[in-house]
């Protein structure tokens, strides 16, 4: 298949090294030329790393880069092409003005499809004289290794097509999931729950972006934490799409943007491709504060709040703490001396304290969440 993409960045330069990989002569192409040259030389590295690490042979390195071809006119007449994907930035009014210049130029059997993360796909193709030939075709960063892709057919998308899309995912080893157009669609609207979550704790002062992606590693289990993510996606894209889903879904509370955004974003800190984001990058970037030891007294006996043998959160806590040496106090109330810790699903310690007359000085909430792993997660009270 000869596919062309259009948009010469992040994601753009992704695509185009998986389909090229995958056996697929691509076009790349980009209103900017210099994006075009650093896409190329970029797929390049990645190409020759992996023969370095024996993932690949020289010479299907070297087929691969022969099947990318750079383009200098995206517009340019083409009349092998026989899928357009559209990789550029995150706005309605850019990808229409791209897919409208492209229907000029391409003939009518090529199929369109956009990489948006959020934006309806349905209004995208409907600036389209043949809005039936276009579909979201969503691919994650980094493309190579994020194996998802959202097929996303639109209210006039032909039924034929999203199967066909499928076909084309799946035969170049990544796995496809067809979703509704709906704004953030499946994976970035669920998404919302750690990174607008995330950056409402940020404001709240919960804790700083280098705290919360410790514990959303060690006990989330994710490979890296929501400002990490950030930084990879680069945070002009990621307030993008946290706009765009909250009007979609008509200013839902629980989507609300965070005011920390629009300034950070103005100010250049996208993350890795500015070299600085919630954290910096490159050789001049300053090494990680490592995080500081656990310290305390080790002998100072713990009561946990929970009735014996009702509270199941309670019990297991306590469980823990005695198999991890820790002196477990039990009775019906704490000693003078005693930390208090008390198991709270969706409720303060504050609020559990005062409910419970405990002493508020020294008690702390628990997380039940981690039932295993290396991590618990305290809240303290105010006092």
């Amino acid at each position: 298949m000869r596919i062309r993409i259009v948009g010469a960045g992040a994601m753009g330069r992704g695509i185009a090294q998986w389909a090229a990989t995958a056996g697929h002569t691509v076009e790349l192409c980009d209103v900017r030329a210099e994006a075009v040259t650093a896409a190329v030389d970029f797929v390049r590295s990645m190409l020759e790393r992996a023969v370095q690490k024996g993932r690949m042979s020289a010479g299907d390195c070297a087929a691969t880069l022969e099947r990318l071809i750079p383009l200098d006119d995206p517009w340019a007449q083409g009349p092998d092409v026989e899928l357009v994907v559209e990789a550029v930035r995150e706005d309605l009014d850019t990808k229409t003005e791209v897919f409208g210049r492209l229907e000029k130029a391409l003939p009518a059997t090529a199929l369109f499809a956009t990489n948006t993360s959020s934006l309806s796909v349905t209004r995208i193709a409907a600036a389209l004289e043949d809005p039936t030939r276009l579909a979201g075709l969503h691919f994650f960063n980094p493309v190579p290794l994020m194996k998802i892709v959202e097929i996303v057919p639109g209210a006039a998308t032909r039924p034929e097509i999203p199967p066909a899309l499928t076909a084309l995912v799946e035969s170049c080893g990544h796995r496809a999931v067809t979703v509704a157009d709906t704004p953030g669609f499946l994976v970035n609207h669920a998404g919302r729950g750690l990174v607008t979550e995330a950056l409402a704790l940020l404001e709240e002062t919960v804790g700083d972006p280098a705290d919360i992606d410790r514990i959303a590693r060690d006990v989330l289990g994710l490979r890296m934490g929501p400002f990490e993510l950030m930084d990879l996606t680069g945070l002009d894209v990621t307030a993008a799409v946290i706009d765009s889903i909250w009007q979609g879904f008509r200013h839902a509370d629980r989507l609300r943007p965070s005011y920390l955004t629009p300034n950070r974003v103005a100010a250049g800190l996208h993350g890795r491709k500015t070299g600085r984001g919630w954290y910096a990058y490159g050789p001049e970037a300053p090494v990680p504060a490592p995080e500081p030891p656990v310290a305390g007294d080790a002998d100072r006996p713990v009561f946990v709040h929970g009735a014996e043998g009702q509270d199941r959160d309670a019990a297991a806590l306590r469980t823990a703490l005695t198999a991890a040496g820790a002196v477990v106090e039990t009775g019906d109330g704490p000693s003078a001396d005693a930390l208090v810790l008390v198991p709270v699903w969706g409720t303060t310690v504050a609020a559990a304290v005062a409910g419970h007359g405990l002493p508020a000085g020294r008690a702390f909430g628990v997380d039940p969440l981690p039932a295993a792993g290396r991590r618990r997660v305290l809240a303290v009270t105010r006092e």
